[in-house]
């Protein structure tokens, strides 16, 4: 009877294994910002939102808007219910269910990676794949 255990941590000369902490990032962020995306534009669509304009961009914006950001309408905005002077504005709406979603998806895959990676997981390794998944999470919004 043969077992192999891995404990992650290895010997004092192993590194970070980087390949995996990309790859892990990179379905952490891209699974949470599915749902997200999925989240909001069911949302849209049960609320009717999508017979008002196009549903992509309004999932896009809800997406920002989930994650802490704002929008700054343009165009025809008669959708939001503002007309004249007040389209010059900011709508800073938080719909907490496209957040929580996210941070659900998010969490989930960075602890899933984080039980593949072993037993023991070093310090240093902890570090990359966390600061990984915050870089390409800021980056993938900043996209949206």
């Amino acid at each position: 009877m043969s077992a192999s255990t891995s404990t992650g941590a290895g010997g004092s000369g192993t590194g970070v294994p980087w390949g995996d902490v990309v790859m892990s990032a990179v379905a952490s962020v891209s699974w949470a910002l599915i749902g997200m995306a999925g989240t909001a534009a069911l949302g849209l669509r049960l609320l009717g939102a999508d017979a008002a304009g196009a549903l992509g961009p309004m999932t896009a914006a809800v997406v920002a808007l989930g994650a802490g950001g704002s929008v700054s309408p343009a165009g025809d905005v008669t959708a939001f219910g503002l007309d004249g002077a007040r389209t010059h504005t900011a709508i800073e709406i938080t719909p907490l269910g496209v957040g929580l979603v996210g941070a659900l998806f998010l969490s989930f895959f960075f602890l899933r990676s984080l039980r593949a990676a072993g037993a023991v997981v070093a310090p240093a390794e902890l570090l990359a794949r966390a600061g990984a998944v915050a870089g390409l999470y800021v980056a993938m919004l900043g996209g949206v």
